[in-house]
């Protein structure tokens, strides 16, 4: 942590220790360090620095420099982006900045960032909002810009589904590769077939849903993967809920928008920990011991073999370049590894993408598993 130190280094510190946990890391394994004690870091550790962006901070110093030098994810943090110039020095200033405020603003993006930079989430930031179009189109378009400007990958379906495509099913295969459903409850919203539909598929996979429940809206019982977020009518100006959400207030968007962003960590690890139980637990149906590591991956040794078999969990859909991404971090002749895996979630991804992933196995080496497999799979590379 660099630069200026008004307060907003323990806040964010306090915040990293909280989703830390949440995403299963144990706390022993970070160091947070300040610019005082930076020639204590381990070269050989992941490392993710904070600029802490002032007008007494301007000028470059050699720390940054090697930071730079040795491609270390440096993260600028400034008031306001038109104070670029006079709060963070010129060796910086070619790095996207974020706002950060005394009063906790933007903190939640910092934070995920700082988890995408060890590859605790994944950059892909991907959100889908489910809504009834005869009730909330123009609120749920609004929100798509919201959303968009905070830098998330969202799926509607009215700007995301091209024509002369099966529209149903690449809904559910881009729900399953989403982070959270943002789920707009408007009162015919359950009486749809296709919307209680997009909730079941949200709750059978384990996908946390934001759920906005309009002004007047209870709380769904039927809704077990939901955290509810109440929407009252002084959130739209002059209390006009009618006109399907169009008059919605600036700040109850960036009040959902900074609800998505702290649900996301939380969700993606609730799907991350489906993935490692399931396979720990069929594993250990085979008689096979498995270790969990510290940055989530799971060992599992095999008998009467001297390599072991090294298994990634991965959310949502793994792409190539995420792939690619998984072997490089592994790559370690010290390893001692005879298979590397990832392991996915499978259900509602479009068969032409289970087809491509097939083939790539073909390809790489390394192997994608679906997770509905991984037991006959596993039970064939050890026999």
């Amino acid at each position: 942590m660099l630069g200026s130190d008004e307060g907003c280094r323990g806040q964010l510190q306090r915040l990293l220790t909280t989703r830390l946990a949440e995403v299963g890391v144990e706390l022993a394994a970070i160091r947070f360090i300040s610019e005082e004690a930076a020639s204590t870091r381990d070269a050989r550790a992941p490392l993710v620095a904070i600029f802490f962006g002032a007008p007494a901070y301007t000028v470059d110093t050699p720390l940054v420099d090697d930071l730079i030098e040795d491609s270390i994810t440096v993260v600028p943090l400034v008031s306001s982006l038109e104070q670029v110039h006079t709060e963070i020095p010129p060796q910086l200033r070619f790095i996207n900045a974020l706002e950060f405020g005394l009063s906790g603003e933007g903190i939640e993006r910092v934070a995920t960032l700082v988890l995408e930079a060890f590859r605790l989430l994944r950059r892909e930031r991907r959100l889908f909002i489910s809504y009834r179009r005869v009730d909330s189109q123009p609120f749920a378009e609004r929100l798509y810009d919201a959303l968009d400007a905070r830098g998330f990958d969202v799926f509607i379906d009215v700007r995301s589904v091209p024509p002369a495509v099966d529209f149903q099913s690449e809904l559910w295969h881009r729900m399953s590769d989403s982070d959270v459903v943002v789920l707009i409850d408007t009162p015919g919203f359950r009486e749809s077939r296709w919307t209680t539909e997009e909730l079941a598929k949200a709750n059978a996979t384990n996908i946390q849903i934001l759920h906005l429940l309009w002004p007047g809206q209870e709380e769904d019982g039927a809704s077990s993967f939901s955290h509810f977020m109440r929407l009252e009518r002084r959130d739209f100006r002059l209390g006009l809920v009618m006109a399907q959400g169009r008059w919605v207030k600036q700040h109850t968007l960036a009040r959902i928008c900074d609800e998505a962003e702290r649900l996301r960590a939380r969700a993606i690890a609730a799907r991350h920990r489906y993935l490692i139980d399931n396979f720990c637990d069929a594993a250990e149906d085979l008689g096979l011991d498995t270790v969990i590591q510290p940055y989530q991956w799971i060992l599992v040794k095999t008998p009467g073999c001297s390599k072991s078999l090294v298994v990634v969990p991965a959310v949502g859909l793994p792409t190539s370049s995420r792939i690619n991404e998984i072997f490089n971090s592994l790559e370690n002749p010290a390893m001692n590894t005879r298979d590397v895996w990832i392991i996915y979630d499978n259900r509602g991804v479009l068969n032409s993408w289970l087809k491509h992933l097939d083939w790539l196995d073909m390809h790489l080496p390394i192997r994608t598993v679906r997770m509905a497999q991984a037991p006959e799979i596993l039970s064939g590379f050890i026999s």
